[in-house]
């Protein structure tokens, strides 16, 4: 293994400014999503790896939203190794604070700044230069590593790693799973939550302003409406008990918080309704005859979505001049905690002389979920993520090449044909 280590680190310094490089041109292909239009990103994508003969086909549901599959064989059969990621990242420029143009990509202070470093431009950066380095490694391994690039991960519409399991799903089948989406490099993630997305509107007669008898406000009812939605805030969920044990302890959940911030533990258990969009009215001097507001409910890991539902339902059917329509609902994933892959990635952070990651389930929702839905087991570690969806989004440059190490170390002690390497 020390050889190997040592070939690693060679190329590694050899490749500091390609990789960082590589993280700044994907930030200035803008793929937000929506739209979600990510062929300039992919393009560069495919680039790289067909300039190191590296195969790969596209797995595409919508031409604007290409999806990528990229195998290895090793010399021997054996176990096989996934590494997921997505191309598409979150809208940026209305946020506040921006210090420089979100699709710059501007390297400066050790860091690469921009809408999507961390969440995954970086990520996709560190899987491509692993991918790189372990084809080189390929005659000391055993069984696959396939690479799988993905669009409408933010979205999550389906035409992305969803879409690529029904097209082929045989080859997206694997042992194991990775993906550096920003995890923090001092956890390691193994679940997240769910989520539930509905619409309602409102419809009234609507008058001038100044006669109230005659019609009811829209907007006044889709308030009234969103105050009520709160109470699914109170329905009790029963935890999975490896979290449930992990939010028991006391040095747990002062970790936790501080490390994704205050109040991040008390988070976990619960459900959260936030309201995202509003439309209603024409004229301030008419009662509005009609409002439009889209809700999406975070919904802890082991709750079925459709618990939520059936008494978001019953709350809106309180008001008759209301109608709700669903939208979509994952239930929350999870990944055993005892398995080998977190322990392997532990002993390669420590060695590394990193902190140790502690194993953490996350808020967050990812494309890890289409795998663990099939029992097989899915881990994030990646970077930091404290402004993904805040303005000043950046990556730390070492902490990218540290990860390229973690994940090409941690995925030769997964496919190693002889433990004595």
């Amino acid at each position: 293994m020390e050889h190997i280590t040592q070939n690693v680190d060679e190329w590694i310094r050899r490749d500091t400014k390609a990789i960082t490089e590589l993280v700044s041109a994907l930030v200035q292909c803008q793929t937000p999503s929506p739209p979600g239009d990510t062929r300039g990103a992919m393009i560069l994508v495919e680039k790289f790896l067909s300039a190191r003969d590296l195969s790969f086909k596209r797995v595409t549901a919508e031409d604007t939203m290409p999806n990528l599959l990229s195998t290895i064989p090793m010399a021997t059969e054996g176990r096989h190794l996934m590494l997921s990621g997505h191309l598409d990242v979150l809208p940026a420029g209305d946020e506040p604070g921006w210090h420089d143009d979100p699709w710059r990509g501007k390297i400066v202070d050790g860091r690469i700044w921009g809408r999507g470093t961390s969440d995954m431009k970086a990520g996709v950066a560190v899987m491509l230069f692993s991918y790189y380095y372990m084809f080189q490694l390929r005659k000391y391994l055993s069984g696959r590593l396939s690479l799988a690039l993905a669009s409408d991960e933010e979205t999550g519409m389906g035409r992305g790693t969803g879409h690529m399991f029904t097209q082929i799903p045989s080859e997206m089948e694997a042992d194991c799973v990775l993906s550096p989406e920003p995890s923090g490099t001092e956890a390691i993630t193994f679940s997240s939550k769910g989520y539930l997305q509905f619409n309602v509107s409102v419809a009234t007669r609507g008058a001038i302003s100044g006669y109230p008898n005659q019609s009811p406000s829209a907007i006044r009812i889709a308030a009234d409406i969103i105050r009520d939605l709160d109470e699914l805030e109170n329905i009790s969920a029963e935890l999975p008990p490896s979290i449930k044990g992990l939010l028991e302890d006391a040095h747990y959940r002062e970790w936790y918080n501080a490390m994704y911030g205050e109040g991040s533990a008390e988070v976990i258990p619960a459900i959260s309704v936030n309201v995202g969009t509003i439309a209603g009215g024409s004229s301030p001097s008419v009662i509005s005859p009609g409002c439009f507001f889209e809700v999406t409910v975070v919904t802890p890991t082991g709750m079925d979505p459709e618990v939520v539902f059936k008494e978001a339902k019953a709350i809106v059917g309180r008001y008759p001049e209301a109608q709700i329509e669903f939208e979509g609902a994952d239930i929350g994933d999870i990944s055993a905690t005892d398995h080998e892959m977190p322990v392997i990635l532990q002993n390669v952070v420590t060695k590394l002389g990193w902190p140790k990651p502690k194993l953490t389930p996350d808020i967050a929702i990812s494309d890890l979920r289409y795998w663990r839905y099939r029992g097989i087991p899915g881990f994030w570690y990646g970077p930091d993520g404290d402004n993904v969806s805040a303005a000043n989004e950046n990556v730390e440059i070492q902490q990218v090449l540290h990860l390229v190490r973690t994940y090409v170390l941690a995925s030769v002690q997964y496919l190693q044909e002889d433990s004595s390497l």
